[in-house]
């Protein structure tokens, strides 16, 4: 385990604290490993992309909806491949592959079961009725739309082309054009017989979540470049330069449904050697925050109710 860890830990250092390093993990994993017999190996078998790639990783509430795990849809159906491989850091033969995958449809069963948390704080009732409105004409197309259960509530699975959607590209086409090999050790490994990867079909994109307990999954866009669901549907007030205001888990934005944060005006270039892994700079490679600017076209008086109304998702 702690050797794995040394080979682990150089590539799993974010640009800003809070961002998750799920994307170099899994990539970790693969170019360390024969793809037929799963043997570890100290030194690389195929070559990694030298990025810095952040993640937001998705809340397991919303697994039970989506046909796919990821954001860009390309592991779709039984998750059980991809997810095997997430925990792969000491399985090193086929052998404890299968071994794993004899009870792993509990742990599926487990993660489906998972329900969004409740929002916690007071609630306009009239206000998020007229969200509901606004929300049903210019979101659920793409989001769903929520019943009082479960049951009644609808979830498309629809993938978006990078050029409808505009959000940064670079975990899309991190298949594709930036670590094809690592796709096709994948697919030829014993995770790709139960699970396969297809990050070109039919194109390189980003599938629209289910909103269960959005605001409680902050911060936003795949690569959490947005703090708050407020600057999510209003792309001026996204910051170029923030940090968060401290680390409490319990210092929530009611308003603005998010992390407090302040802008700031610079980032990782001209900022002291201390400071720099505080600020989320959205100047860096693959840290953009732009795209999804379909809550623009919204009045301030809609988007403030349907931020509302989300709160009762």
């Amino acid at each position: 385990f702690l050797n794995r860890v040394k080979v682990l830990g150089p590539q799993t250092v974010m640009r800003t604290v809070g961002t998750n390093p799920a994307e170099a993990v899994a990539i970790t994993l693969v170019a360390h490993r024969d793809r037929h017999t799963l043997a570890w190996s100290d030194e690389k078998l195929l070559p990694l992309p030298e990025l810095v790639v952040p993640s937001d990783p998705p809340p397991w509430w919303r697994a039970h909806k989506k046909n796919a795990l990821f954001y860009n849809g390309m592991a779709r159906g039984d998750h059980r491949g991809t997810m095997m491989l997430a925990t792969a850091l000491c399985t090193d033969s086929v052998a404890e592959a299968q071994q794993i995958d004899s009870y792993f449809n509990d742990i599926q069963a487990f993660v489906r079961s998972v329900q969004a948390p409740k929002y916690p704080f007071a609630i306009d009732a009239a206000l998020a009725a007229e969200g509901a409105v606004v929300f049903a004409a210019s979101c659920a197309g793409c989001h769903g739309t929520y019943a009082a259960n479960d049951v009644d509530d609808t979830y498309p699975n629809l993938l978006f082309p990078l050029d409808v959607i505009g959000t940064d590209a670079v975990v899309a086409e991190g298949g594709t054009k930036y670590a094809p090999q690592l796709v096709e050790w994948y697919n030829e490994s014993y995770y790709g017989s139960i699970t396969r990867m297809e990050p070109n079909d039919p194109f390189p994109g980003y599938m629209a979540p289910p909103l269960d307990g959005v605001w409680a999954s902050g911060p936003f866009l795949h690569n959490g470049s947005v703090p708050t669901i407020e600057a999510v549907l209003d792309s001026s007030k996204r910051p170029k330069f923030w940090r968060r205001v401290d680390y409490d888990s319990a210092h929530f934005d009611e308003a603005a449904l998010g992390w407090p944060f302040i802008e700031l005006q610079y980032g990782h270039a001209d900022a002291a050697d201390d400071e720099k892994k505080f600020i989320y700079d959205t100047t860096q490679f693959a840290h953009s925050k732009v795209g999804h600017t379909f809550g623009d076209a919204l009045t301030p008086d809609e988007r403030a109710a349907v931020l509302e109304y989300l709160k009762t998702l």
